[in-house]
């Protein structure tokens, strides 16, 4: 499709008459709502995507792009059946729960046929991310590799005038204005800027080169880059085979206002772009995928009032489906601490506006670095995975307040650069300037910046270095796994994880608990049917991703287990709407 070519997937909501009919209404755009959409195509059913931004790609367009899909690629000699049944043991003692476990082995069950289903029929394209940890490695059955895929990169300009419309990744993860670049990419362009007249960096610079050209171009013919990575490829993927398919069309900037029940169920959606409404009778069913709750009107008394501005969820992802869903019988089931968390930090924008910085996995778990609380002490395993080092920042703020400080001194900031500040120390003098990073010329003076009594940042630091020094960290156990080792650096020895922060001048940037998804949702029975109070399905009617209720029971067992569930629910969803057809779809 040339650049400026009307769109062959996208509508406004007055192109579709009142009344028509569609075989599904998908609420959301995301990676659940997406796939939903390709899966019933390949059905030859006919499906309208109502999302309420005016951006595709919800939240998971922001993330890695990686599935947690056991048995799909599996290693160490296993089958997938194997892979599968040790999967389901670690899952087991992960979760520390069998609530839903049923809905988890089920998963388990389907996660390699829904892949290659996708594989064999879409233009979505998986690969396996070796050395990429379970979470939890101290669990029988936890992997080491072979779990976790991830989408590969993606041509955007096969989606024409519709690449604009792919939500954009995290500015803060991006260089020279909006390359985002793959995790193969970030390594090789952390050494250009960290040691750019080195040997390898010189090389890395080479091989960079053609990839930076293009998107030099891109800015100036698509105003932004064409080639598409982790979350971005995955909507980018998905979106290409909707348009392939030509069974789909997607309206921005709308929204469901009601949801009409009959005999069968769910039998028509009523939706408003603001302009003009239109009823949409459905055949074969609603299926819920607007992004979860944590930036809508529930996020008050479920989340306690946590600020808005930590959240790194998707704007779009408001939850105003949510009540039309409740007005029918569906319940929302709470669990675990009913988000997903990441330590965050708020760099400005130069627009005025905050972006949440996640910090997942670049900095805090890396040599040299240390996280305090408000008053100069040690509290966490620094590396531990981001959703369990969220849940222990939320609990000690409830004890000593809000925010911590992720520390480091100049050695750790050159090599890997701290949240918004890149490798090599790139954008200090910006960050300096606004307030999100602090500079002390010794650990004296930048303890008493940030507010702390004489003497403790200090002493904490003295107290690390000792540690770090003889690589164990007998107060937390940092770098005593292998997802904790991955996160450190293999040049690090003895232990990846563990460097001192001894070199002047020493830094820090406030961190706070953020979300960046739902765990708690509808409840659903193993075809993601919505259930009413007494368990019962409601008809035509289906929740996924984040709106549906996670099966890992408010855990956070592995890479990729919010979009994993995601793409195979939404896959189960369909066969039940569709009957359940033995095989694949003609």
């Amino acid at each position: 499709m040339k650049r400026g070519s009307p769109s062959t997937v996208v509508a406004g909501l007055h192109d579709i008459p009142d009344g028509s009919e569609f075989d599904f209404v998908v609420l959301g755009s995301g990676a659940a709502g997406l796939s939903a959409a390709v899966f019933a195509g390949l059905y030859g059913a006919r499906v309208l995507v109502v999302e309420r931004s005016g951006l595709i790609g919800g939240t998971s367009a922001l993330t890695a792009g990686t599935l947690w899909l056991p048995g799909a690629y599996p290693v160490d000699g296993r089958s997938p059946e194997e892979d599968r049944l040790v999967a389901g043991r670690y899952l087991e003692q992960a979760t520390g729960g069998d609530r839903l476990a049923a809905l988890r082995g089920r998963y388990l069950d389907a996660a390699s046929d829904a892949i290659a289903l996708l594989e064999r029929r879409t233009s979505v394209t998986f690969f396996r991310r070796d050395n990429h940890p379970d979470y939890l490695g101290a669990v029988r059955g936890a992997a080491v590799s072979g779990r976790a895929i991830e989408v590969a990169d993606f041509d955007g300009r096969v989606l024409g005038a519709d690449l604009r419309l792919v939500r954009p990744p995290l500015r803060n993860f991006t260089i020279l204005g909006g390359l985002a670049p793959n995790r193969d990419e970030t390594r090789r362009y952390s050494v250009i800027a960290a040691r750019p007249a080195s040997r390898e960096g010189v090389a890395n610079a080479v091989r960079a080169f053609p990839r930076v050209a293009r998107h030099l171009a891109d800015l100036l013919i698509h105003r932004r880059s064409s080639r598409l990575t982790l979350g971005n490829a995955l909507i980018g993927r998905l979106l290409a085979s909707l348009m392939r398919l030509g069974t789909a069309r997607v309206v921005l900037n709308a929204q469901p206002v009601t949801l009409t029940r009959g005999e069968a169920g769910i039998d028509a959606v009523r939706i408003d772009d603001g302009r003009s409404s239109r009823t949409i009778r459905v055949s074969r069913g609603v299926i819920c995928a607007t992004g979860g709750f944590t930036r809508g009107p529930r996020r008050e008394s479920v989340l306690g009032g946590l600020p808005l501005e930590w959240s790194a969820v998707a704007d779009g992802a408001r939850g105003t489906a949510h009540s039309l869903l409740e007005s029918v019988g569906a319940v929302f089931g709470r669990q675990g601490t009913d988000a997903f968390w990441a330590p965050v930090s708020l760099p400005p924008g130069r627009d005025g506006r905050t972006e949440p910085y996640p910090h997942f996995a670049l900095d805090r778990g890396k040599p040299g670095f240390v996280i305090v609380d408000r008053l100069g002490r040690r509290y966490l395993n620094e590396a531990d995975p981001y959703h369990l080092l969220g849940e222990k920042m939320l609990a000690h703020a409830d004890r000593a307040g809000a925010p911590s400080f992720l520390i480091a001194d100049e050695s750790a900031v050159r090599r890997y650069g701290i949240g918004a500040v890149r490798p090599g120390g790139w954008g200090r003098r910006r960050r300096l300037r606004d307030g999100y990073l602090t500079r002390g010329r010794d650990l004296g003076e930048l303890g008493d910046l940030l507010g702390m009594a004489p003497g403790v940042l200090s002493e904490t630091i003295e107290r690390f270095n000792s540690f770090a020094e003889r690589g164990e960290d007998p107060d937390f156990g940092r770098g005593a796994d292998p997802y904790q080792r991955n996160l450190g650096d293999a040049r690090q020895r003895p232990n990846p994880s563990l460097g001192v922060v001894a070199r002047p001048p020493f830094y820090a940037i406030r961190i706070y608990p953020g979300d960046i998804g739902s765990a708690s949702g509808f409840a659903t029975d193993e075809h993601a049917r919505v259930l009413d109070a007494g368990g019962r399905p409601i008809g035509r009617l289906y929740a996924l991703g984040a709106d549906m209720r996670s099966i890992m029971e408010g855990g956070y067992p592995g890479p990729g287990i919010t979009l994993g569930p995601a793409v195979v629910f939404a896959h189960l969803a369909i066969r039940d709407a569709m009957g359940d057809p033995p095989g694949d779809p003609p």
